[in-house]
């Protein structure tokens, strides 16, 4: 009888704290959505509360079944807690005498396990639901453990304590700060790179690009859910519940009415509501296929899987796949011409039989070097080098990231048409065939010289290369953010196998990758531009410069230099702020995707090309440079881009035909998909076929004003990356 009038107690009193709780997550939801409309700009502020409401709810539910286990479904009160501690007696005193030091102790080991195995998970590519599922079973015994450790360890050391007459007041405060403590040393002699061991990783935290404002802000709503106390009265509790379930008015509306404009800038600008955002899609999908017509998520039909943003339309048929708003007509290949072909050919034949190459990638390389303007000496050599050189002013990487760019710059296919699974660091199946493959198989001497893991360990780079000289690697392997630097040892491998008979012996391809200007940005004293991230970043981009210098001038001095062509260009580019991100990845803005191109061949007069060009462009320019044709050795094996060669030897006086340059950036576990077409000077970018912006690059070369409220324009724009997409063959991904 007395249990049964427990549970008749505890369960209203259970109800009464859920109101309390969901009430204060949602009174977090709303100062949470101000600071999130304040990033995504005016006139979002209904959109962010309504997205992010929902999450509120959850965070409040737990936090009420939190308060149920272990506070008897009280709420927190921090100033009566600690009003009261000096107050309690017996064993309850001396567990919080014994718990808090312990807890403080415990509680940075079990971050450090918890990030440790967060960073395996990075390692290992996994991501998504996946990831959190992981984690969840990582973070589970650890936090029985040390409960377990501080319940058993806290009672032997509470009595102790108590016998010395300390205070649990100063006790817990003191552990407080211990822990605050503790997390700053750790966080202050860790390596942003998060190598060097467990206790260094969580140096992760000081990297410039990471954003912390969405843990800050579900923190926030947490915070919210523990401080509001339960209501002794019936009648506030329904109140409380009201007050907690009027924000998703808010979230019916957002899925209803959002519009195009405020999504993007919440998809772009707002920490915590762009994550709810993706979320609230991904739920209201009804067809599975990707893409929501709720939250301006812009499925025209979500009963049809055939028909969404990301199919492809095909033109002619009356059906509207692409939800564009009509049936694409029926393009008109024109096929290249006789003469375009004889051009071609031609100026294959005007190249010497014997040449020799050697390909150097620079990560993370902006264009704006100094032969192109840069005020700062941060370039000498290569600036040399493009006086003698024929150098594309106007070129573009395929991506905004290592992983997917390096992969299609050395295969000639786009990212979505390579089979390199589903990851962050793409690992490229046999079936793809790298440029180094198709020249050893017709003679070629292929040597790579290596500073970075990812181009000679098991991902598909090394292949087709008979010697590989990593020695310039660090021993200790970081995922991101390496703050060494060994352009210099790199540099001197290239110089020893220069002095190899096999260079002297075969016409030879040498490649090789310099990654120093990837953040982090390690200082050279010699190249000391100032203490700003952009100083540092051109230090190093110096650093890389004078060794280069190095290797050019050893080159200039063996006796194949007069037959070895030069070829030199980046990954991607970096940003410093100009459309409020750092670093690069994520999007496909004109200082994360232009890049150097230089290029001299012996023979060939140097020029510029002011003609838009892409990295798509260089493994049939390579394979052209030591005349082999392409030869497919699968169904699967083809080369989407087109050589360079007739740009290389055309006359001055001819005018360098325009073409459209795509970027192909595929979906991975950490970047939505982004393609971007430039047509002529207007540049469209897409995300799983919904516009992201649209710009004039000849008016508006930053990119500050988007034009894509032009309809009319982004229609046609829309029309042409159709075409040109069709010509894809992409690889099947797995479902978002």
């Amino acid at each position: 009888m007395v249990e049964t009038e427990t549970k008749t107690r505890l369960l209203p009193g259970a109800a009464r704290g859920a109101c309390a709780s969901a009430a204060g997550g949602s009174l977090g939801a709303l100062v949470a959505a101000a600071l999130d409309a304040r990033a995504a700009g005016a006139g979002t502020y209904e959109a962010c509360l309504g997205l992010i409401a929902p999450l509120a709810l959850v965070v409040g539910a737990g936090v009420a079944a939190a308060r149920l286990v272990f506070a008897s479904g009280a709420s927190l009160a921090p100033l009566a807690l600690l009003r009261s501690l000096n107050a309690r007696r017996g064993p309850e005193r001396q567990a919080w005498l014994g718990a808090p030091p312990l807890a403080a102790l415990f509680g940075l080991l079990a971050l450090v396990a918890v990030s440790g195995s967060a960073a395996r998970l990075f390692a290992a590519e996994v991501s998504g639901v996946a990831a959190f599922g992981w984690v969840g079973l990582a973070v589970l015994p650890v936090l029985v453990a040390s409960a377990a450790a501080v319940r058993t360890l806290g009672s032997a050391l509470g009595p102790r304590l108590d016998e010395r007459g300390l205070s649990p007041r100063v006790v817990l405060l003191g552990s407080v700060a211990l822990f605050g403590l503790g997390l700053a040393l750790l966080v202050s002699l860790g390596e942003t790179s998060g190598a060097g061991g467990p206790f260094r990783i969580l140096g992760v935290l000081r990297r410039q690009e990471l954003d912390l404002r969405a843990p800050g802000l579900l923190l926030l709503i947490t915070v919210g859910a523990l401080l509001v106390p339960s209501p002794r009265r019936a009648a506030l509790a329904g109140l409380l519940a009201l007050l907690a379930l009027a924000p998703l008015g808010f979230t019916g509306a957002a899925a209803r009415g959002l519009g195009e404009d405020a999504a993007l800038a919440i998809e772009r600008q707002a920490p915590l509501s762009r994550i709810a955002l993706a979320v609230l899609r991904r739920i209201s999908d009804r067809d599975r296929d990707g893409v929501s017509a709720a939250f301006a998520g812009g499925d025209c039909d979500d009963q049809d899987r055939a028909i969404s943003p990301r199919a492809v339309d095909v033109p002619g048929n009356g059906k509207d796949e692409d939800c564009s708003g009509e049936d694409e007509a029926r393009p008109e290949e024109r096929p290249r011409s006789a003469a375009e072909l004889a051009a071609q050919q031609g100026a294959r034949e005007h190249l010497a039989d014997d040449l020799n190459v050697v390909l150097v990638t620079i990560d993370t390389l902006r264009a704006d070097l100094g032969y192109l303007g840069n005020p700062r000496p941060v370039s000498p050599h290569l600036d040399a080098l493009a006086q003698k050189s024929v150098v594309f002013e106007r070129a573009y990487s395929l991506a905004s990231y290592t992983g997917k760019s390096m992969g299609p710059l050395l295969t000639g296919k786009y990212s979505s048409e390579l089979e390199g699974g589903f990851l962050h660091f793409n690992r490229y199946s046999k079936r793809e065939t790298f440029v180094q493959e198709r020249l050893k198989a017709a003679g070629v001497y292929t040597a790579s010289v290596q500073g970075y893991w990812y181009f000679f360990k098991d991902a598909g780079f090394e292949r087709g290369f008979e010697t590989i000289d990593s020695s310039a690697a660090p021993k200790v392997v970081s995922i991101e953010g390496d703050q060494t630097s060994n352009s210099d040892e790199q540099s001197d491998a290239a110089i020893r196998l220069l002095g190899s008979p096999e260079l002297g012996a075969r016409r030879f391809f040498m490649w090789m990758h310099f990654v120093d200007p990837h953040a982090e940005y390690a200082p050279h004293p010699e190249h000391d531009f100032g203490p700003k991230p952009r100083d540092r970043y051109d230090g190093e981009v110096a650093f890389v410069d004078h060794h280069l210098g190095r290797f050019l001038a050893a080159l200039e001095q063996a006796p194949f230099a007069s037959r070895t062509a030069i070829v030199v260009t980046s990954d991607h580019g970096e940003a410093f702020g100009e459309h409020g991100m750092i670093r690069h990845g994520f999007e496909l803005w004109e200082e994360l995707v232009r890049v150097p191109l230089i290029i001299k061949v012996p023979g060939a007069t140097p020029r510029r090309v002011l003609a838009r060009r892409s990295a798509i462009d260089l493994v049939p320019t390579l394979l052209d440079l030591f005349k082999v044709p392409f030869t497919a050795r699968s169904g699967t094996d083809f080369v989407s881009g087109e050589s360079l060669v007739p740009d290389l030897l055309r006359p001055a006086a001819e005018p360098d035909p325009e073409r459209p340059i795509l970027m192909d950036m595929a979906r991975g576990p950490h970047n939505a998909e982004r393609r971007a077409l430039i047509e002529g000077d207007q540049k469209l970018t897409v995300s799983e076929g919904r516009v992201l912006g649209l710009y004039d690059l000849a008016q508006d070369p930053a990119e500050k004003t988007d034009l894509s409220r032009d309809k009319a324009r982004v229609a046609l724009m829309r029309e042409k990356l159709g075409a040109v997409t069709r010509r894809l063959r992409p690889v099947p991904m797995p479902p978002p």
